[in-house]
């Protein structure tokens, strides 16, 4: 009897010795996968950090565009309604010197106002930085 109380002692214990080899690689293994796991997601909570903060930035843009739009429209409206009120081609052959200084002075004005929109809208993606990453799959833009 004590022959086969020893050989079931002994199948124990290579059953619990094999179960306990494989148990620690199993763990070994998960902890790996689960460190490679926590980087992926510490880099894709900085990617959208990085795209939240870029959206900020977009729509504040959005925002100065669209008031500096409605002071244009209203600008635009403005002279229109000069435009309604006078017949320039007549005041024009009436008093030629006087409506040349003046048509001089606002296409000049309108000038220097397209070059101040351009270098504001050239401005808008200063200190924007654009991933490197290309995305998974093809590297055709296309």
């Amino acid at each position: 009897m004590s022959k086969i109380l020893l050989g079931i002692i002994f199948a124990m214990g290579l059953v619990g010795g094999l179960y306990y080899y494989t148990t620690d690689a199993t763990i070994t293994e998960l902890r790996k996968l689960l460190a490679a796991y926590e980087l992926k997601f510490a880099t894709q909570e900085e990617t959208i950090q990085a795209l939240e903060k870029d959206f900020a930035l977009q729509t504040e843009a959005l925002k100065d565009m669209q008031v500096q739009s409605q002071q244009i429209q209203q600008d635009m409206n403005r002279y229109l309604d000069i435009f309604k009120r006078h017949n320039l081609t007549k005041l024009a052959a009436a008093k030629p010197g006087l409506i040349e200084g003046k048509v001089n002075k606002a296409t000049k004005g309108v000038f220097d106002g397209i070059e101040d929109d351009s270098a504001s809208l050239d401005r808008l993606d200063d200190g924007v930085q654009l991933s490197n990453a290309s995305p998974e799959g093809s590297g055709d833009s296309n």
